[in-house]
C-alpha cells in the first residue's frame, strides 16, 4: 500500500493561494517577476518631507516626529553620557534604579559605574520595570525606531518592561524607511535578515475601546530615547515650518466625559442655560410633524460621533 505524502502547513498555505489565483508557481513570467524583484529591490514612495532635508535637518525632524508620538527624547554629546541621562528619566517618574540590557557591546562599554544604577543583563521575562536597547537606526520621516533581534538585544527588551530606553546615534538616523532597509542588507548580506526587525514608532497604545487612548496596552507605557548627538546637529538645525506631525492631529480633543460637550459652554464645561422659550397658546397649539426613520437614524450618527472623540491626549486619559 502507497502511503500519500505529507504535505507541510507551509506547503499546504502556499497550495491553497494558488489554486485560488489559479496558478501553480512555475509560470515563466511569474517566477522571472519575484526573481527581478528580489534582485533589484525596488523601492517605494520617498516622501520628500525627509528626503529633502540635510542630514542635520534629518535629525531634528526625528525628533520632532518622534515627540508627536509620544515618545520623550535626551540628548547627550557622547555615549559615555548616556547612563546619566538614563538615571535622570528613571528618577523623573519614580522609578527604581534597575534597567535590564542586552549584551550590545554599544550598552556593554558605558560607564554604569559612574551611576547608581542596578543593570542586568539578558532577555526579559516579563519582571522588568525599564528595558535598554540600542537602535540599529532611525528614521526621520516618521521617528521611527528600527531594532534588529538578536543576543545583543533580545526583541523582549523592546516589549515587555513598562518602559523601553533606547540609545539611538545620530549618524544612524536616515530619511526613509527604503533607506533602512538597504542598510539591513548591506549589514547582514544578500538574503540574509535578523529573525525579527523591530520598527518601532512611540510607546504602546490603543483606544480600541470607546476611542479613549490608552498607553501600554500591548507593550511599553513609555518610550525614551536618549540620542547620541556629538555635533547638537539637532538643536542648530532649522526645519521648515509644514513639518507634520506622524499620525492622526485632531483638533483640540474633548475628553474626561464620553457624553457630547456643548460647543457653547463656558470655560469648565458646565453647560450653557437653556433659553427660556414662552409656552404655545392654548388656543394655537401647533404639532410639530415627526421625524422620518432615516432622519432619526442621522441625528443619532450625529450624537454619537460628538460624544467619542476620534482621539485622545494620553496625559488626560491615562497617567
Amino acid at each position: 500500500m502507497t502511503e500519500t505524502p505529507t504535505l507541510s502547513a507551509r506547503d499546504q498555505v502556499l497550495g491553497t493561494i494558488r489554486r485560488s489565483l489559479g496558478v501553480t508557481g512555475q509560470e515563466a513570467p511569474r517566477r522571472f517577476a519575484v526573481a527581478d524583484r528580489l534582485k533589484t529591490h525596488p523601492s517605494g514612495v520617498l516622501p520628500a518631507r525627509a528626503t529633502s532635508k540635510s542630514p542635520a535637518e534629518r535629525v531634528r525632524l526625528f525628533v520632532e516626529m518622534a515627540e508627536a508620538s509620544a515618545a520623550t527624547v535626551s540628548t547627550v554629546s557622547s555615549s559615555a553620557e548616556a547612563p546619566a541621562a538614563i538615571a535622570a528619566f528613571l528618577r523623573a517618574h519614580n522609578l527604581a534604579p534597575e534597567v535590564r540590557r542586552g549584551a550590545d557591546p554599544r550598552l556593554a562599554d558605558l560607564p554604569w559605574a559612574e551611576t547608581t544604577l542596578t543593570v542586568t543583563e539578558g532577555r526579559s521575562f516579563g519582571d522588568d520595570a525599564a528595558g535598554v536597547s540600542a537602535a540599529f537606526a532611525g528614521v526621520a520621516e516618521t521617528g521611527t525606531l528600527i531594532l534588529a533581534s538578536g543576543p545583543d538585544n533580545p526583541t523582549t527588551l523592546n516589549f515587555l518592561p513598562d518602559n523601553h530606553i533606547v540609545l539611538l546615534d545620530a549618524a544612524d538616523v536616515a530619511a526613509t524607511y527604503e533607506d533602512v532597509w538597504g542598510q539591513v542588507r548591506q549589514r547582514y548580506g544578500a538574503g540574509v535578515m535578523p529573525r525579527t526587525v523591530n520598527w518601532i514608532t512611540g510607546p504602546s497604545r490603543s483606544a480600541d475601546i470607546e476611542q479613549i487612548l490608552l498607553m501600554g496596552a500591548h507593550g511599553p507605557r513609555r518610550l525614551h530615547i536618549v540620542l547620541v548627538d556629538p555635533a547638537h546637529v539637532a538643536d542648530e538645525a532649522k526645519l521648515d515650518a509644514e513639518t507634520v506631525p506622524a499620525g492622526s492631529t485632531p483638533a483640540e480633543p474633548r475628553v474626561g466625559d464620553t457624553l457630547a460637550l456643548d460647543p457653547e459652554a463656558p470655560e469648565g464645561g458646565a453647560p450653557t442655560p437653556a433659553a427660556e422659550t414662552p409656552a404655545p397658546a392654548m388656543s394655537k397649539r401647533v404639532h410639530e410633524p415627526k421625524h422620518t426613520p432615516a432622519e432619526e437614524d442621522a441625528e443619532l450618527d450625529e450624537a454619537l460621533d460628538e460624544s467619542f472623540p476620534a482621539s485622545d491626549p494620553p496625559s488626560q486619559t491615562q497617567p
